[in-house]
């Protein structure tokens, strides 16, 4: 468990646990218990009931949360700085001592299940959901909730088994910043469930596999929601600050081309954006958006035109670098709190472990030329695009 630290001036700091493990590590018996240990840490410790958790935090007016992710798996807390390490030893003790009470678990599922519900009545949660799952036929391509009947079914040995195989020290990074607090990291003879460790080693690995193709998913909704993407390279890749340049370009802005031409010039739907999301393995291309069922075709002829002439032509150098201005503007006011720094030193450290310097991004993507942005565009085929549709059509032609 190792400690990193970044300084940042303020009244506020915050502090984080990141496990490497998410949907992307967990094999065919283990779907959703990445997602499950983030909940059910918080159900009580052999010192803190779940009530204890929570008061303590609220007492020092801070917040704890965490969240689930493909790649790992983040509990945070953010309090004023004073107050840092009282907010930290109830941190670090919901994860290295978790009771994972078996009452405690069979509620939790019900919870869980109930979000699962929530997902799947979302159109927009769901289509993304069904986009993975058929685009990347591997792990990374499960849903993070996992599957309901396969949730109503784990034990508490299946948790303590989970935790045994992939929340061992050397597979988590502590993330702090702020003002200076001390942060004491646990070592393994601290952990509540260090008997499990030598049962089985963590897999540190994962496949990346995109397959082109098509899905409709018939749903009686007034809209059709739609994902249409493509394979891209990882987030290794020297690229990829040609790729963020040319999304932004493309679809990541109410002024971009996406927006402008189908929104509102062809007046086509009410929302639409193109994104990229970068993994270890690979990344993904996409268009998200949604419209009146009739009107579905229409859309997607159009993002897939758009697209195409965006692939002829790219962009002037004007354009290059005002989209630059655009992207760190973007990118630094997303660094503004002390949570967003602490979730970008952890993932930082998990990725490529280093910190990531802004202003050394900022000047990579200076360095950004129109061939770089032709280069990453040539490699976005639209003939080997990935197409998910919710919606109540019957079939789309692609």
């Amino acid at each position: 468990m190792k400690l990193q630290t970044l300084k940042k001036s303020g009244v506020v700091g915050s502090v984080g646990i990141f496990v490497k493990v998410g949907s992307a590590y967990e094999n065919d018996n283990e779907r959703g218990l990445s997602h499950m240990l983030e909940h059910m840490v918080f159900k009580g410790t052999n010192k803190r009931s779940y009530f204890d958790i929570a008061k303590e935090i609220d007492r020092l007016g801070g917040i704890i949360n965490a969240f689930t992710s493909k790649e790992y798996t983040c509990f945070y807390v953010k309090v004023l700085n004073d107050y840092i390490e009282k907010a930290w030893d109830v941190l670090i003790d919901i994860i290295t001592n978790p009771t994972l009470n078996n009452v405690e678990l069979e509620k939790e599922k019900d919870v869980i299940i109930e979000e699962i519900n929530a997902s799947n009545d979302d159109p927009q949660s769901a289509v993304f959901d069904a986009f993975f799952e058929n685009a990347i036929p591997t792990s990374l391509g499960k849903p993070i909730l996992g599957k309901k009947e396969q949730i109503a079914s784990y034990t508490r040995e299946d948790l303590l088994n989970f935790l045994g195989k992939f929340y061992k020290p050397e597979n988590m990074i502590v993330a702090y910043v702020g003002e200076g607090a001390k942060i004491e990291v646990k070592d393994k003879q601290e952990f509540y469930y260090k008997d499990y460790f030598e049962k089985s080693s963590f897999i540190s690995d994962y496949e990346f596999k995109f397959i082109p193709g098509k899905d409709i998913i018939k749903r009686q909704l007034e809209q059709t929601n739609i994902i249409l993407g493509c394979e891209l390279f990882s987030i290794y890749d020297k690229r990829k600050y040609a790729a963020f340049l040319a999304n932004n370009f493309f679809g990541g802005n109410m002024s971009s081309r996406l927006f402008q031409s189908i929104r509102e010039e062809k007046s086509l739907c009410y929302s639409i954006y193109s994104s990229i999301m970068f993994f270890k393995k690979g990344g993904i291309f996409y268009i998200s958006s949604s419209t009146s069922n009739e009107k579905t075709q229409n859309l997607i002829d159009a993002c897939i035109e758009e697209f195409n002439k965006f692939k002829k032509n790219g962009m002037t150098k004007s354009e290059l670098e005002d989209i630059k201005t655009n992207f760190k503007g973007q990118y630094g006011l997303s660094l503004e709190s002390t949570n967003s720094l602490m979730i970008k030193l952890g993932s930082d450290y998990l990725t490529y472990n280093a910190y990531q310097d802004p202003k050394d991004i900022f000047l990579n993507v200076d360095r950004v030329t129109l061939n770089d942005i032709m280069e990453v565009l040539n490699l976005l085929n639209t003939e080997k695009m990935h197409l998910t549709c919710l919606g109540n059509i019957n079939d789309i032609s692609f």
